[in-house]
Parts: structure tokens; C-alpha cells; sequence
């Protein structure tokens, strides 16, 4: 074959790979998108999955599939997502487990910085601190200082790694004194506080409400900068004398590495719009999550800044990945 033919052979293939990823990606989405939500059922990544999806499936006019996917202390479900191909049929639904996993677990099954690709953020919250209803405490102040006047005595629960690292934290500027006890999701670790099968935990405020309602917790702060609309009354944590410590949860959309830029650009733009209705700003809003949609650029920076804060923590209160 002569050197013209040769080089024009190679120019056509390269031009026929990208028309042909170009037509995939203007047809997408063909078929439903599963999204794998990396926790049980309830609590407030299930409400965020089933808000924001139900609006995406009718902008997309394709079914999506939630599907819940617990376990392998919250890297389960992400291992699958990296797993798959990316060509935007698969997504996961991702936690701040994702930013402090490195902290706490030596061996990982994926790196999630690599082997994910960001989407963008679609909400966040601060943490309630919240008690059994039968502790004796009635603030912040007063619960630390009955978890040190009964030293071992007190448990408190999570469900993440993010949660062992903030309680960390929080021992590192109080002194109180808990014992961990992991659950698999944050409505079973919240159902755990109200039954007093462990006493404390960082919860978000749609399961801290509904313990409240039902006589079973106590709300002492909010760890965020200022108070929740859906819990007024409860202090932040910088009000309540806990100087420094500020933490949220939040929750976005990632896609395998290496997905289309062009497919995750469409799905960062309609979760945009989606963030900035008014009935899913209130519904999330009583549940205490507010709103908070990115471009997958932004979103990258603000996991990467998120698990090097985390490790950072991690040094200061000297936790070791195990």
C-alpha cells in the first residue's frame, strides 16, 4: 500500500471513530440508566436518588433505575460503577465516603478520584447531632460531659467512613467519649439511636425529625454554619461552644472514568435545572438538604479538596487507614 493510501486509511478510521462517538453521544440517552445508590433503602440519599431521578428520567425520557447497593463499608456500590463501561448507562450516586475512604482504609478496591468520573454535586447538609430521648443532657455541653462522666459506657453509630471521621474530629475538640459501632445505612444507624441501641450519632435532619416526632431523639446542633429552616430552634455547633467544627454530608452523580465529556456535560446541565425547581428545592428543603448543582469541572475540584481536607483531619485526631 502506498505511504498516501496508508495515511489516508489512518485519517478515515480516526474521522469515522469520531463521528461514530459523536452520533453515540447525540443519541444518548437509547435505553434506561441504571443509578446505583451505594446504601440501603430511606434516609436521605434515597430521597435525593428518587427526587432528583424522578425529574431526569422526564427530561430524558428514559426509565431510570435506582438501585440500592450497600456494603464493603460504602465502596460496594462505587466498585461496580467504576466497573462498568462508561458510556453514561450506568451512574452512581456518590457520598463523602468517596473523599474519606483513603483516610481509613488502607487496601481499596478502586481509587474513586481516578477510576470515577465526576458529574456534578446535586446536594448538601450539615449534620444534626442527635441523642436518645432518654440521655440525660439537654445541650451540647451537657452531653459531653455526661459521655466523660461515664467513660466506655456510651455508644454512638455511622454508617460511613466520613461519619467515623467526623466523630473523630469531634472527640479531638471535646473530649467525649463514645464507642463506634458501624450499621450499613444511615435510616438503620438512625433507628438504632432511637431504639438506645447506641446513644449518639451524626445524623441528617429527615430521620432526626422523625425521631423527634416520635419521642425517640433529642436534636442538641447543627454542624453546619448556620441553622436548619427545618430545625430552628437547634444551635449550631459553633453557638453551642464547639469552636472549629463544622462538617456536611453531601451527595452528586459520578459516571465510570472516562465517559464521554459531552454526555456528562448534558447530565450536569439538566441536574442544574433540575436543582433549581422550586418543589424540589422545598421537598428537599424539609428534609434539611439544600440544593447545590455543578458543572462535573467544579464538582472534580470540590472532591478532591474534600479528601484532602479529610486526610488532614485524619492526621490531626490520628487515624490510620486499616
Amino acid at each position: 500500500m502506498a505511504f498516501w493510501q496508508q495515511r489516508n486509511s489512518i485519517v478515515a478510521i480516526i474521522i469515522l471513530t469520531s463521528l461514530t462517538a459523536t452520533t453515540k453521544a447525540a443519541e444518548y440517552p437509547a435505553s434506561s440508566i441504571r443509578l446505583i445508590v451505594p446504601f440501603p433503602p430511606g434516609g436521605s440519599s434515597d430521597l435525593t436518588a428518587r427526587v432528583f431521578m424522578t425529574h431526569l428520567s422526564e427530561r430524558l425520557k428514559q426509565t431510570i433505575v435506582i438501585e440500592n447497593r450497600p456494603g464493603g463499608d460504602g465502596m460496594l456500590g462505587p466498585t461496580a460503577v467504576a466497573r462498568s463501561r462508561p458510556d453514561g448507562y450506568t451512574l452512581l450516586l456518590g457520598a463523602p465516603t468517596l473523599a474519606t475512604v483513603r483516610a481509613t482504609m488502607k487496601t481499596l478496591p478502586i481509587d474513586p478520584i481516578k477510576d470515577l468520573d465526576a458529574v456534578s454535586q446535586l446536594v448538601e447538609s450539615p449534620y444534626v447531632v442527635a441523642v436518645n430521648a432518654s440521655l440525660p443532657v439537654t445541650d451540647l455541653k451537657s452531653f459531653v460531659a455526661y459521655t466523660k462522666a461515664n467513660p466506655g459506657k456510651l455508644n454512638y453509630g455511622s454508617w460511613s467512613t466520613g461519619g467515623q471521621l467526623t466523630y473523630g474530629f469531634f472527640k479531638q475538640l471535646t473530649g467525649a467519649d463514645l464507642t463506634h459501632v458501624g450499621y450499613k445505612g444511615e435510616a438503620i444507624t438512625m433507628a438504632a439511636v432511637g431504639a438506645n441501641e447506641v446513644q449518639a450519632a451524626f445524623g441528617t435532619s429527615v430521620n432526626v425529625i422523625a425521631g423527634i416526632k416520635s419521642g425517640t431523639m433529642r436534636a442538641l446542633a447543627v454542624t453546619g454554619n448556620k441553622r436548619l429552616s427545618s430545625l430552628p430552634e437547634v444551635p449550631t455547633t459553633e453557638e453551642a461552644g464547639v469552636r472549629g467544627f463544622v462538617a456536611t454530608i453531601w451527595f452528586g452523580v459520578f459516571a465510570p472514568a472516562g465517559t464521554p465529556e459531552d454526555i456528562k456535560t448534558m447530565l450536569s446541565t439538566e441536574l442544574l435545572k433540575i436543582a433549581k425547581l422550586d418543589d424540589v428545592i422545598s421537598r428537599l428543603g424539609v428534609a434539611g438538604l439544600i440544593t447545590k448543582a455543578s458543572t462535573p469541572t467544579e464538582f472534580a475540584k470540590f472532591v478532591s479538596a474534600e479528601e484532602k481536607q479529610w486526610l488532614d483531619i485524619a492526621r490531626l485526631v490520628g487515624i490510620t487507614p486499616q
